[in-house]
Formats: C-alpha cells, structure tokens, sequence
C-alpha cells in the first residue's frame, strides 16, 4: 500500500517527475530514439507515468538520499555482467562487463525547484577490448512558476555510441561515437477551458568517425542542428477539471545539416535540409490508481531542399496506456509512430515505428518481475524496411534502502539492415549500490 505521509525527501522526487510529465510532449520511447537517454527525472526531459508498481514507495525499500540544505543528493553505481550473442561487428558475442554511476541533485518547494542529473556508463567487452565504449550524459531541469502558468527550461550534453545493430545503423566495425547538445523550453498555461503546452527545442548533433569494411568512415556529413517548435491543447470533455481530456498536438520542425560537402570519401552531397510538420488529435485520461491513457493519432510530412531526396508524407502516432488491474500488477504499452533523419547518405528520411507491452508484478514486497516485449521497426523509401522485436524478462530484489540485485535475459531477432536476419542473445546479472 502506499504510504499517505511521505518525508519531504521522497516528495520533492515524485514532484520533480509530476511537472516532467506536465510539460512534456515527447512520450518515452525505446533507446533507439534519443528520447530514451534523456534522464526522465529532469524536468523538460520525459515524464512519470504515475504511481505504478515500479514507482510506489515503501519506507523499507525506497532509496536514501544525503541532504544537503533544502536540496537532496543521491548517488547510485551499479556493477554488472553477462553475455551478449551479438555486441560485436559480425553479430559476434562476447562477454561483457558494464559500470554505470548517476548523481542526481534536486532542490524542489511545491511546484518550483530543479534537477540535476549526471551519469556515467562504461561497457567493458573481453571478446574485443576495442569495441568497449564509455558514454556519458548531463542534464539539468528547472521548474518555474508563473503569474499565468508554469515554465520549464532544461539542458543536456550526450556522449554516446551508436552500434551497427541499432535501428537505422550501417556496417560500423568498432561503435561510432557522436554527441547531442539541447535546450528546451516549455510551458503550462491555463487559458479558461483549455490547457495550453508550447515547447521549443533546439538540438545539436555531432557524428565522429568509424571504419566500415577496414575503410575509414568518418560520418560528419551527418551532423545537423534541428530546431523544433510546439503546441499542445487540452480540454476537459465535460468541465475544466475533468480527467478525461481532448488533445490538440501541433509540431513544426527545421533540420539544417552543418557539414553537407563531407560526405563518404570527402564527395560533395546534396542537401539534406528540410522541414517538416505534424498536427495529431487524441484523448487522454489522467491516470486515476487504474487507468491512465494518452492516444492521439494524425499524419505529418517532411519535404527536403533538394530534389535528390523524396519528401514524405505518413501517418503518425504516439500512445502511451498504463492499467493496474490490482494492488500488485501494473501493465504499460506504448507507441510511438514518426519521421526520423536516416544515417544513409542516399535517404533523407525513414518513418520509425515503435512499440511495447510491458508488465510488472509484485512477486513479494521486496521481489519485482518484469517481463515485455518491443517492436522497432524502420520504413524506407523505395520500400525496404527493417525490424527489431525483443523479448525480455528481469528480476528486481530490493534488498533494503542502499542495494538493489538484478537479473535479466533479452531475446532479440534482427530482419532486415545490417547483417540480413540474426538473432541476439543477453543475459545480465548485477548489482546497485545507493545511497
């Protein structure tokens, strides 16, 4: 059962995540998107899909924090290691050694405050030490209030990797490193029976440099800075306060390419700049201990500077539902339907599809069993696609309030994109220590 009187520690937690989910107009998404790096507990970065069997907090088990002043620090390193059948260039396996750390700093009073995130992750591969990877993230939100509403402002610095089993990845030999810089801006704006959401967001994409078949691949061609503006509108169906709301999602996007003459092998490319658009329609149902929804469905196009690319036009979607049939099952799904930027110098664009279903049960207080599966799937034109369905199941013990064990096996199968058809194997023991 959830406890009706929490410590300020735990509250400033769940409000930092409640005006994440206030904001936002991005739904989670698998880490395919770059939506699933972004730390969900910033506020302007992702969201909280309320109080789940994930979420809900136990006195007993609910991680500690140091507390300093008003604000609240907690660390976190976790230690794991396994099996992947497909990590390496080839589809080859190797065992696999990852540590991972974050530090988070919140500072909330009602609905005001911030949060800051850093976290570090380091894959150690014995198969081939030269395929080992360390990315890192930063991230810091703020909540504002207004005399007419609320405004979140939020930066992050992505280093990452990219793979060639990833969605929409070529034949890289070693992981290609690349990086994100963002901003955005966002709001909540009560305006009579509407709800008003604008948000603006910029965001900077730097590619490094792989090698493809032994040859020097440097993919900076693929740098681009996107720039992204907003609006979302609700309406209670039967009165202002009504959980059951209308959705009204504008989106415009600009896409302006940094490097175009530094294709493959130093060759001039045409450019890949466009803009593009979507209007999607929908309800929602706040999440009421049971149900909790958000679907809207609608169409968006993207038209390119230069001939050379075809401009698209697709239907869209983003849906996110979550169901807690008792005290101790909660069941998530998720979609998400849009027009992404391809890798491939010859395509401008790919509609990405991707979905879930999920569930987490509470075996014993302490004992979480998790078990989903994921559909990602990348439509080119011409009419090529490209598919990733994963299984997965995972054990959570919480120990007590400093240490966390975990178990988890992933079965996935790879059609289409690089390396045809494969299969890919994980299995992952580990352990989180926090304080």
């Amino acid at each position: 059962m959830l406890n009706a009187s929490l410590p300020s520690r735990r509250s400033c937690r769940l409000a930092a995540m409640a005006v994440a989910a206030a904001v936002s107009t991005t739904l989670p998404a698998t880490a395919q998107l770059i939506e699933g790096v972004y730390p969900a507990d910033v506020p302007g970065f992702g969201g909280a899909p309320g109080v789940s069997v994930t979420s809900r907090i136990h006195d007993d088990t609910d991680w500690q924090s140091i507390r300093l002043g008003s604000a609240l620090l907690h660390p976190e390193l976790t230690q794991s290691f396994g099996y992947d059948s497909a990590v390496l260039a080839g589809q080859r396996g190797s065992a696999t050694l990852d540590t991972s750390g974050t530090l988070s700093l919140s500072d909330f009073a009602g609905d005001q405050g911030y949060v800051a995130n850093l976290s570090l992750n380091h894959q150690q591969l014995t198969g081939d030490p030269s395929q080992s990877q360390t990315d890192w993230t930063a991230a810091v939100g703020s909540a504002i209030p207004l005399s007419f509403g609320q405004m979140t402002v939020a930066v992050a610095h992505l280093s990452l990797h990219e793979t060639d089993t990833d969605l929409d990845a070529a034949a890289f030999a070693e992981p290609l490193p690349f990086t994100v810089d963002t901003l955005r801006l966002g709001g909540a704006l009560p305006a009579g029976r509407f709800d008003l959401t604008p948000s603006f967001d910029v965001t900077r994409y730097a590619f490094g440099s792989t090698s493809i078949d032994g040859i020097a691949a440097p993919q900076s061609f693929r740098d681009r800075n996107v720039y992204e503006a907003g609006l979302t509108a609700s309406t209670g169906l039967t009165s202002v306060g009504d959980p059951d709301r209308a959705l009204l999602i504008l989106r415009g996007t600009d896409t302006s390419y940094t490097d175009p003459t530094a294709g493959p092998g130093g060759t001039a490319e045409p450019s890949r700049d466009s803009t593009g658009g979507s209007v999607l329609v929908g309800t929602a149902h706040d999440l009421d201990g049971i149900w909790g929804w958000r679907v809207a469905v609608g169409a968006g196009g993207r038209s390119f500077s230069s001939s050379a690319y075809n401009s698209r036009i697709a239907p869209l979607a983003e849906a996110a539902l979550t169901w807690q049939p008792t005290e101790r099952t909660t069941w998530h799904a998720a979609l998400i339907r849009r027009i992404e930027d391809a890798s491939d110098e010859g395509e401008g664009s790919y509609v990405a599809t991707i979905a879930g279903v999920a569930a987490d049960h509470e075996v014993k207080r302490n004992l979480i069993l998790h078990a989903g599966i994921d559909f990602e799937n990348a439509n080119y034109s011409g009419g090529t696609t490209q598919t990733i369905t994963t299984g997965r199941l995972s054990l959570l013990w919480l120990v007590d309030r400093n240490v966390r064990m975990s178990a988890k096996v992933e079965l996935s199968d790879h059609a289409g994109g690089v390396g045809g058809t494969y299969g890919e194997d994980v299995v992952l023991l580990g352990m989180t220590v926090g304080i």
